[in-house]
């Protein structure tokens, strides 16, 4: 199979929250400067035994962690954006996340999972920066790693 991927910036990336754990809520977060989405590691369960062949360990798969995402935003403070993650924080509870990513602008792929907002960092104020926030999910179960279905 030949490869069909070019490279890419994130430019016209996009990350949505739910209001619950279901899709028909899903609001796009405005503002978004960047996202970095899990990182799932697999545990390694040894399994070696007392006459383990070549006295070598073994290893099962063990429980699997989807990560924490980080995402970036410009703030403002009071903004729709700002007032739904923060009571997303307070309301504690997975809901439903979709991250789009584009190739060249174009959005091509998109992974929903269930996630929980557990951190804003509401950033630094100064008199010639950007504010910022960012905001961590603690991501659960992928519901779908496929190709973008425009809403």
């Amino acid at each position: 199979m030949a490869e069909t991927q070019v490279a890419s910036t994130g430019w016209g990336g996009e990350v949505w929250l739910s209001s619950d754990a279901t899709e028909g809520n899903l609001e796009e977060l405005v503002e978004v400067r960047s996202f970095t989405p899990g990182n799932p590691t697999a545990e390694r369960v040894e399994t070696t035994t007392l006459k383990a062949a070549g006295r070598r360990r073994t290893y099962t798969k063990g429980l699997i962690d989807t990560g924490e995402a980080q995402i970036v935003l410009n703030a403002r403070r009071g903004s729709d954006t700002y007032v739904m993650l923060k009571a997303a924080l307070t309301a504690a509870g997975e809901r439903y996340v979709r991250f789009n990513y584009p190739e060249l602008g174009v959005l091509t792929w998109q992974q929903d999972v269930m996630g929980e907002v557990t951190a804003i960092d509401e950033g630094e104020v100064t008199p010639d920066g950007n504010m910022e926030l960012t905001v961590t999910l603690s991501l659960g179960e992928v519901i779908a790693d496929i190709a973008y279905v425009a809403p």
